[in-house]
């Protein structure tokens, strides 16, 4: 057998195996390649700026007040409601607030009405309104009550022939405030020779002050007033005795 040529050979070997060429309408995908689609290969870069903006048209990028939000989905978006903005009825408030006024002065109205005597002490001009304001509720302006300020500065118990041998208390009772107040009940307890107590008496202003004073006018400020009881206690063989202010 004579070798073949190379030459040969390779002439052989391009008859038996042809070339096929294998289009799209062969293999019927029916596809179809548009100019736009077709890459271009000397069209410019994008800027980023330009990126950016096609990207958020394209739905690719979300905006960054909805992207920063914890928890957003773009699917979510269209359904997502937007904030509600209440109603506000102005009119409807001016009741509410007229009631808070009225409790107010109410409230202010009381807590005169319940210090009017303190307020009268720090504020001797305010007390005509103040004495107009209880009239109308049907009261006063109390005195003063701080027995503190009073004191028994003189007292003395003996027994008085002239009148039977009558037990006879003289004392001198001082205000020492700077404003009026009212007079204060005595107290006299008779005691036996071990200071133990055999009787008591209570002695309002009514009893123990003379008949040119009245009960019910004020205790001067830093001013005395003399007191002189007489007491039947002869057959109690009282040997001492204590003597006591204060306000029931």
């Amino acid at each position: 057998m004579t070798p073949k040529s190379p030459q040969a050979e390779s002439s052989y070997a391009a008859d038996t195996v042809p070339e096929e060429t294998v289009t799209a309408d062969d293999i019927g995908l029916g596809m179809a390649i548009t100019p736009a689609e077709m890459p271009v290969e000397n069209a410019p870069p994008l800027s980023e700026q330009a990126a950016h903006e096609l990207g958020k048209a394209s739905g690719l990028i979300l905006p960054r007040e909805t992207s920063e939000i914890p928890g957003y989905s773009k699917w979510a978006e269209g359904v997502m409601a937007g904030p509600v903005a209440l109603p506000v009825d102005k009119a409807a408030r001016w009741p509410f607030v007229l009631a808070a006024l009225l409790l107010a002065l109410a409230l202010a109205g009381q807590i005169v009405f319940r210090f009017r005597s303190e307020i009268a002490i720090t504020t001797p001009s305010m007390r005509p309104l103040l004495e107009l304001l209880s009239e109308a509720l049907g009261a006063e302006v109390p005195l003063p009550r701080h027995v503190e300020l009073v004191s028994i500065e003189t007292s003395d118990l003996q027994t008085d022939p002239a009148h039977g041998n009558l037990l006879i208390l003289n004392a001198t009772l001082r205000n020492r405030a700077n404003y009026a107040q009212a007079f204060p009940s005595l107290e006299l307890t008779l005691t036996d020779t071990q200071d133990f107590a055999i009787a008591r008496r209570v002695f309002p202003p009514e009893e123990y002050l003379s008949p040119s004073v009245a009960a019910d006018q004020p205790f001067a400020a830093n001013t005395d007033v003399a007191v002189r009881l007489w007491i039947e206690a002869s057959d109690i063989g009282a040997s001492g005795y204590r003597l006591y202010v204060f306000y029931p």
